[in-house]
């Protein structure tokens, strides 16, 4: 089954030329409108490609297409996943490190970074963290690593070019992923300290109800 659901709708309407397929042919000033979602933040909301980044993070996703999408109260981040194969729709939003402290708590936290030849690090929402409105929907009770290494970003679009070594800014990697596989933790940390956290959900295809190319 398709990504957009106006490819296959019936009716008279004809489907768009040449639409995508997953949300890595997005390119910019693409649109999506969503449906009804348990994240609060997407949920019936139209998105539109305003800016894009790509990814070489392992051999199996080595032109990974992040799509940043206006048009919610705050940018949200839609790519592609394999992390559950069910709900390969990838939905993340960033968060400060002050937000993180208030849902995660920060021993568990740190020691992802102090300890990082441990991969066995597990990761639990703080009890009293409730729910945060703009986050609904985007967070699990608890997390464990699935994955540490060395990982890559580019500006230049590689879907049909090979690019230079110096395209590319290396960083480390780390992902913390659910039990259940529908949500994920996003940790990318930079030379020079800089760390960048986004909370993922894992959706189906089926929640992006209709696509309008740019």
């Amino acid at each position: 089954m398709g990504l957009f659901k106006s490819l296959f709708g019936g009716g008279d309407k004809s489907p768009p030329t040449a639409a995508p397929e997953s949300p890595k042919d997005l390119h910019m000033g693409d649109m999506l409108k969503m449906e009804f979602a348990e994240q609060a933040l997407v949920s019936g909301q139209t998105l539109k490609v305003s800016e894009q980044f790509f990814y070489d993070i392992s051999p199996i996703e080595n032109s990974k297409v992040v799509s940043i999408m206006s048009g919610a109260e705050q940018r949200v981040l839609i790519s592609t996943s394999n992390v559950n194969p069910d709900r390969p729709l990838e939905v993340s939003v960033a968060i400060l490190p002050e937000k993180v402290f208030e849902l995660f708590k920060r021993q568990q936290f740190v020691a992802i970074f102090d300890e990082p030849d441990n991969t066995n690090h597990r990761l639990q929402r703080k009890a009293k963290a409730g729910e945060l409105n703009e986050l609904d929907g985007f967070i699990a009770s608890s997390y464990y690593q699935e994955r540490t290494n060395e990982a890559y970003r580019s500006q230049k679009d590689c879907r049909n070019n090979t690019l230079g070594e110096s395209d590319w800014l290396g960083f480390d990697y780390k992902l913390m992923v659910s039990d259940d596989r529908q949500h994920a933790i996003r940790i990318e940390i930079y030379d020079g300290g800089r760390t960048d956290v986004y909370l993922i959900a894992y959706l189906a295809l089926s929640k992006v109800e209709e696509y309008f190319p740019a």
